[in-house]
């Protein structure tokens, strides 16, 4: 049985000058280096998992992508896509292309501008513009939600959105950290200290660093 062709949500941000375009419920963010199918050094799709199905792509200066460009030819063939936003049933990558740069006619998507609102503010108020970014769709809000939340002492809330983020961005340090923390706060502690050695082994590899050594470390003293 053919699965379901993806349902993409698009993400334009003018100061980055980039379009990410991703299955609703996923990111584009911390994903495993051998998920991605590059192209050019501007265009790139994204694969669930290594070998596995294509779920979105993203394109860096997106303002100056060349869509007829010989090295990115494949964006007119397979995968396909469906994108509810541009009214586009399977589409192609380059047919999307097309059309977004008419949708968006350089100024950022919703969920981009609200996630500007949203570092420009703090508390309550901040909480309300993060849920309102996850609301329209962008799943990258869980992390901010989650930390933001966190801060203001809601740490079951927290927990919720910093332990999904880490399923759907994985490789990303502090997304564990920070999970380590709500888990740690909740007492869930063979958990966080679960997240925290992620963390380190991430860390290792490459990765931001974090505090998680620190974090484990008191812990483990407790």
């Amino acid at each position: 049985m053919t699965p379901p062709r993806p349902r993409l949500y698009l993400s334009h941000d003018v100061d980055f000058d980039w379009l990410r375009a991703v299955e609703f419920g996923r990111v584009t963010e911390d994903q495993p280096d051998d998920c991605w199918e590059p192209l050019s050094e501007q265009f790139a799709f994204l694969r669930e998992e290594p070998d596995g199905r294509m779920v979105g792509f993203v394109i860096n200066d997106f303002p100056s992508f060349d869509e007829d460009a010989d090295e990115v030819s494949p964006i007119w063939g397979a995968p396909r896509f469906d994108v509810p936003v541009l009214g586009l049933i399977d589409a192609t990558a380059g047919e999307i292309v097309l059309a977004a740069r008419k949708h968006f006619d350089g100024h950022d998507s919703l969920n981009r501008s609200i996630f500007g609102m949203a570092t420009e503010v703090e508390g309550e108020e901040a909480v309300e513009r993060w849920r309102h970014c996850l609301e329209c769709g962008d799943s990258m809000a869980h992390f901010a939600l989650g930390y933001t939340l966190f801060e203001l002492g809601r740490h079951a809330e927290a927990y919720r959105h910093l332990r999904h983020y880490t399923e759907i961005a994985p490789m990303g340090a502090w997304n564990w950290c920070w999970y380590g923390r709500a888990a740690e706060a909740i007492g869930e502690l063979s958990e966080a200290r679960g997240a925290y050695r992620r963390a380190i082994e991430l860390e290792e590899d490459g990765g931001d660093e974090t505090d998680a050594a620190d974090r484990l470390a008191a812990l483990d003293r407790r």
